[in-house]
């Protein structure tokens, strides 16, 4: 056998090595590994498009690791053949199987016409464009709003006081759409709900207001006239 040949057995016994080692990693093994290298628990773990990689969700962020957890890195994979960014893919549908985890118990709840159509969203009672969407909301109409009050811009003032109000929904709307301030609200008032809500914008990295989330996985920031959140909103039915 000549020296190249064995050169070239040795390469592929090598190469069959490794594929022989990528072939015992599982689920199972892989969220071990990441727990035991990173402390870290995944809340989903699965094959990456490209072999020898794993997909990993932790807190809705998506990361992934090779077989034995030595590498952790975050970016895009791009499909060359049809030019889509399946990234950008599996976390939108990521988003949409998580649709129905949203803590709405911690959200202030807004119906307008049939409430047929949903939409959730990270506001501030001193936001300026967040008090232009909610006239969007009227108008726009059959739609549910599930509004998590998150103090991002001259702290707790008003919004402290619509969370401790005995009625948070309509001192949401009577502040945001009428200017109605909300009563005082007494020094001993529960206003946890704001932690756990910048708690889960911080998750999600909202960093703006207003920040609106929909069923499809798709997110936006900002405001938008009603004639372009209808078309956004249109695009969830189908």
């Amino acid at each position: 056998m000549t020296a190249s040949i064995k050169h070239f057995a040795a390469a592929a016994l090598a190469a069959l090595a490794l594929l022989s080692g990528a072939a015992q990693a599982d689920e199972q093994s892989v969220r071990d590994q990441l727990m035991k290298n990173t402390g870290l628990k995944a809340d989903s773990i699965r094959p990456a498009p490209i072999p020898g990689l794993w997909e990993v969700f932790i807190q809705d962020r998506l990361f992934y690791v090779d077989d034995k957890v030595d590498y952790v890195f975050s970016g895009s994979i791009i499909d060359t053949k049809t030019q889509t960014n399946q990234t950008q893919e599996r976390l939108r549908e990521w988003a949409r199987e998580s649709w129905s985890k949203w803590p709405r118990e911690d959200a202030v709840k807004q119906v307008f016409g049939d409430g047929s159509r949903e939409v959730i969203v990270f506001s501030d009672a001193n936001c300026t464009y967040c008090r232009s969407m909610e006239r969007v909301f009227e108008e726009v109409g059959n739609l549910t709003v599930y509004t998590f009050i998150t103090p991002m811009i001259r702290g707790e003032q008003n919004n402290r006081e619509i969370v401790c109000s005995k009625n948070p929904s309509k001192a949401w709307a009577d502040w945001m759409r009428k200017g109605i301030a909300p009563e005082s609200a007494s020094p001993d008032c529960d206003a946890s709900v704001m932690r756990r809500n910048l708690s889960l914008a911080g998750r999600y990295n909202v960093t703006g207001a207003p920040t609106f989330f929909f069923p499809t996985g798709d997110r936006m920031t900002g405001a938008v006239p009603a004639s372009q959140f209808e078309r956004i909103l249109a695009e969830q039915k189908k």
